[in-house]
């Protein structure tokens, strides 16, 4: 699949949860449901990816200024700081993820 059909999928995914939150009338973006990913999406998600998806709420809560950049930064480092113990499980969870697609 080229990149610009997977976006318009990704995007269309997304204008979907935003139409079913508006329907629910959740306004506050914390109380929406985690946004899951077809298997298509998820057959090349990596341990970090993983982590990221994980993480990222808890990152834009504690530095609500940071834009993109600075998120991801934080997160690299966080992730880096991981246990092997801890990282052992992101990455068994992308490898179960590859083998099921």
């Amino acid at each position: 699949m080229n990149q610009t059909k997977h976006f318009q999928d990704c995007e269309n995914t997304m204008k979907d949860w935003q139409l079913w939150a508006e329907n629910q009338q959740i306004l506050n973006p914390e109380e929406l449901p985690p946004l899951h990913f077809t298997p298509k999406d998820q057959k090349n998600k990596s341990a970090f990816k993983l982590f990221k998806l994980d993480h990222i709420v808890e990152v834009k809560k504690q530095h609500p200024e940071y834009g993109f950049k600075e998120r991801l930064e934080t997160l690299k480092h966080m992730w880096r700081n991981l246990s092997k113990d801890e990282k052992s499980v992101y990455v068994q969870k992308s490898k179960t993820i590859k083998i099921l697609n």
